[in-house]
Formats: C-alpha cells, sequence, structure tokens
C-alpha cells in the first residue's frame, strides 16, 4: 500500500520510529488533528499519541497550536525534507572531518607501536586471515611492503581487484611475473597489467589451471586452504607465512606452474 510505503521511507531515511511515521503521514492526509482525533484515524495507540506529536514537534515534522486540547499540523513534507537532507549533510561531513582528524591522531599516537619491531614482525610469522574483506586488507599490505619480487598465480580475484596495487608496487621497484587462467586473462583485457606486460615491465604468462593459487611477496607467502562453501560465501580461510624456507617451497611450485604456462 501506498501509505505503508511512505511510513517505512520515512523510517529507513528520515529518522522517525514506526509511530511516528505513522502519525505524520496522518497529520499530512487530515491537515490538523488533536491526540484523539490521531489515535482515531491512524494506527498510533492513544496512550502514545501526546508523546509521539510532541516527538514530531521537536524533530521539526510539526508544528502545535496550544488550546483547550492541543493541535497539531504538519511541516509541508517538501520544506522539512529538504531541510532534513540540508541538515544531514553537514552532519555527515562534521563526522567525516573528525574521523579523518581522529585517524591522522591515531596514526601519530600510534607510530611507536608500528615502527618497533618486537614481538609482532619477529616471533609471529603466521596468520590465518579469515573473510574476502580481511584477505584484501593483507595482500594490499604485502604490495605496499614489497622490495624486490612478487610472484602470483591468481585464479579468479588479485589481478582483478587490485590491479592498482601491483602497478604500484612495480612503479616502487619490484620486479613480477604474474601467472593467470584463460578466465581471468579476458577479464583484465585493456588493464595496466597487460599493458605493462606489453612493455616488458612485468612478467605475464596465462595456464589452464593450477591447484595452488598463491601470492609471493619478497619472503611472504599468501595462500588460500581449499574450502568451496567457504569461497561461495566469501569467507575463505586464507594463510599468511613469513619465512624464507616455506617462501622457498612455494616458488618451486610457483615455478613449476612458470614452466608450464604460456607467454601472453
Amino acid at each position: 500500500m501506498v501509505k505503508d510505503r511512505m511510513v517505512e521511507l520515512l523510517q529507513e531515511h528520515f529518522e522517525l520510529n514506526l509511530y511516528e511515521a505513522r502519525a505524520y503521514v496522518a497529520l499530512v492526509g487530515f491537515g490538523v488533528l488533536t491526540p484523539a482525533e490521531l489515535a482515531s484515524v491512524s494506527e498510533v495507540p492513544a496512550p502514545r499519541t501526546y508523546d509521539v506529536l510532541r516527538s514530531l514537534e521537536k524533530k521539526g515534522f510539526a508544528i502545535s497550536q496550544p488550546g483547550k486540547v492541543n493541535k497539531y499540523r504538519p511541516v509541508h513534507p517538501e520544506n522539512i525534507l529538504e531541510k532534513f537532507i540540508e541538515e544531514w549533510q553537514e552532519r555527515v561531513q562534521e563526522e567525516l572531518e573528525a574521523k579523518k582528524q581522529a585517524k591522522e591522531e591515531l596514526l601519530q599516537l600510534m607510530k611507536p607501536l608500528i615502527e618497533t619491531e618486537i614481538p609482532k614482525y619477529g616471533v609471529e610469522r603466521v596468520w590465518v586471515v579469515r573473510g574476502i574483506r580481511n584477505a584484501t586488507l593483507k595482500t594490499k599490505e604485502m604490495f605496499e611492503e614489497v622490495k624486490e619480487q612478487i610472484l602470483l598465480a591468481d585464479d579468479g580475484y588479485i589481478a582483478i581487484n587490485l590491479e592498482s596495487d601491483i602497478i604500484r608496487a612495480i612503479d616502487n621497484g619490484a620486479k613480477a611475473k604474474v601467472i593467470v587462467t584463460e578466465p581471468v586473462l579476458k577479464r583484465i583485457e585493456g588493464s595496466k597489467i597487460l599493458d605493462y606486460a606489453k612493455k616488458g615491465k612485468l612478467e605475464l604468462r596465462v595456464l589452464d589451471k593450477f591447484d595452488l593459487p598463491m601470492l609471493i611477496c619478497d619472503d611472504e607467502v599468501f595462500f588460500a586452504l581449499e574450502d568451496m562453501a567457504a569461497r561461495y560465501f566469501n569467507y575463505e580461510t586464507q594463510v599468511w607465512i613469513k619465512d624464507f624456507r616455506i617462501k622457498a617451497l612455494f616458488e618451486a611450485k610457483f615455478n613449476e606452474y612458470w614452466e608450464k604456462a604460456k607467454k601472453v
């Protein structure tokens, strides 16, 4: 019903609760109502009408006319909704600036913690990362920190979604070898990855399939444990390891794929 949709929109986008939205729609429809009349023409319970109307007045959606029995009329929807949006934009901008300032202050305060090597990067060299969002953040971090070499065997996510991060790492001096499957190659047509491959800035090959997709950045290795159900729900379990011996094992596997793969 149209009335239900109006109530729904007022709740979702204009910060009115259910009874407030129903009351405002009734006021717009009838023009002027007393609390008792509101209870009779809307689905607002009689014991709540006084509080609801006062709340609408406080939020700027209604105006009261004092008397023996208070009467309420709506503020025109075009006026109040536009005013709400303007105030919301100001509030959001203020919150955005506050968050930016908080970020800068936190980075400054955390600088000594970030720069220390003990113990987080010295002792713990194995992490389990779950979910596509967390995996993406970890992958971005690896591309940001890589100095020398990127080895990527990708069957469907990194080359497509993190192209700019790969390119930035190469521009910063890292050498890159990338293996993709045919479906991924088709999806990166026209991308900078393909352009860089043509210009000799990275090496790119294609392979029909490989059992172990992986990303190696210097001594760091990142790979997913096979779980099709988890992949379907974007909750794959990824493993990050920083150890030169593990890196050597994965690099040997990567080189097997590289030898089988065709040049693009």
